[in-house]
């Protein structure tokens, strides 16, 4: 695979810039119950004559952008009619951006959907309903239909998922070797991770820099549902919250307790963490994470050599374990060029050839199609191999795409982070979590 450099000029040349860090929050995705509108009517075919110019936007990181940009290199070579002008940034501001672009029928023609933003942007007539070119357009043969069905609001497609992974713990082993820290052998209770985190940090205050064990976990909401699935709770249920109160204050307890042994690096340094990842820095040395990111924390300025393993739980018989469809793709309402955007979607998820640049970087790819191209190297066959050694132990469930699920992921984020700086007890933290999410559930 050849990829190119991502470069100021480049980007200034060819992708429109993102200004997402200057946008307003206010409002969030209550921007998004305003009328849609717009847009054409779905087209069956696309004309190949037609000199069309869509836009795409994706979140992630430099790594993910090369990747992209390498794959429209041979979209644009196979549909020279066709131009892809492109767009990225990190996880939040690419929903800033997204939000405010609803709100005034300006989103791309495509564009990364992430699970919980789903039924905002498909329940509100945001994004195209993908139905008119499954089967046809796009092609859906080689996908396996429950990932197909994930992109559901109601009766109709709004998303198509290119990948799936499942959560993991990443182990950085020859900085653990070297600061004098085994490896776990096996899968870990909570108690004992966090004795683990308490112990890395211990062995690696002296270094330079100094190594913690791992980032506060507790911020990270998938993770939290799978803490939930191992008390036999639902974070969705019949539309609902599937949990109390006093459960988000029992996660967030944890949060404490491995910040004050040192076993999680402080918030304050984690914040100076900008387009850089602590565990690809050498900074940390676990985390848990998508199995999928094994790429690109492997890519970062450290190059640290990781394994994967199986997130704690306490009950070896209830894991909480589920497959996460990934890094899904929708269309605008407001698209002049529907036709030619599902030609796009057809080629990002299926075409094998993009299947060899993205590796397993997206995850492991949702169309087998897409996955006969890869010739998998070793981080490739790393995620392979875990993802298989875990298949049988998938009990959870994730959640629905139901309308708030993006503002509940959000306001647990800002809300984790008052809880790492002290700024909010567990117990003030969840009050506020619960008040925000009944409203965005209403």
């Amino acid at each position: 695979m050849t990829s190119r450099a991502i470069t100021s000029a480049a980007r200034s040349t060819r992708r429109g810039t993102l200004t997402a860090g200057a946008l307003l929050v206010a409002g969030g995705l209550a921007l998004l119950t305003g009328c849609a509108g717009g847009g054409a009517e779905p087209a069956a075919t696309a004309d190949p004559d037609e000199e069309v110019t869509l836009n795409f936007a994706w979140w992630g990181d430099a790594s993910r952008a090369e990747r992209y940009e390498a794959a429209i290199d041979l979209f644009e070579e196979q549909h020279p009619n066709i131009t892809i002008q492109t767009s990225f940034a990190s996880f939040g501001d690419y929903w800033t951006a997204r939000n405010t672009e609803a709100a005034s029928r300006t989103l791309p023609d495509v564009f990364q959907m992430d699970l919980a933003y789903l039924a905002e942007y498909g329940g509100f007539g945001h994004v195209l309903a993908l139905d008119d070119y499954l089967g046809d357009a796009i092609a859906t043969d080689a996908i396996d239909p429950s990932l197909v069905e994930a992109g559901a609001v109601g009766d109709e497609i709004f998303g198509l998922a290119s990948s799936s992974s499942t959560l993991a713990t990443l182990y950085n082993g020859p900085l653990l070797e070297q600061l004098g820290v085994e490896v776990p052998e096996g899968p870990l209770t909570w108690d004992e991770y966090d004795e683990f985190l308490a112990e890395v940090s211990a062995a690696g205050a002296s270094n330079d820099p100094v190594v913690y064990g791992s980032l506060d976990y507790t911020q990270y909401f998938w993770l939290f549902q799978i803490w939930l699935g191992q008390q036999g709770l639902s974070f969705i249920e019949d539309g609902e919250l599937g949990f109390e109160q006093s459960d988000l204050e029992d996660w967030w307890s944890r949060s404490a307790p491995i910040l004050e042994s040192g076993g999680a690096m402080p918030a304050e340094r984690q914040a100076q963490f900008e387009g850089v990842d602590a565990l690809g820095a050498g900074e940390i040395g676990s985390d848990i994470s998508w199995a999928n990111f094994l790429a690109r924390f492997s890519e970062g300025p450290a190059a640290p050599e990781l394994s994967l393993a199986i997130p704690p739980y306490d009950d070896e018989d209830n894991t909480g374990m589920f497959l996460k469809p990934g890094l899904m793709l929708s269309i605008g309402t407001n698209s002049e060029h529907p036709a030619q955007a599902a030609q796009f979607i057809d080629f990002l998820v299926n075409d094998p050839e993009v299947g060899a640049i993205f590796g397993m970087s997206r995850g492991v790819p949702a169309s087998s199609t897409a996955a006969e191209g890869i010739e998998a190297n070793e981080l490739d066959e790393k995620i392979l191999a875990y993802q298989e050694s875990v298949a049988d132990r998938l009990d959870g469930q994730a959640p629905p795409a139901v309308q708030g699920l993006g503002t509940l992921e959000q306001t647990f984020v800002a809300i984790s982070q008052d809880v790492s700086y002290g700024a909010a007890t567990p117990a003030e933290a969840a009050e506020r979590w619960f008040a925000e999410a009944e409203n965005a559930l209403k």
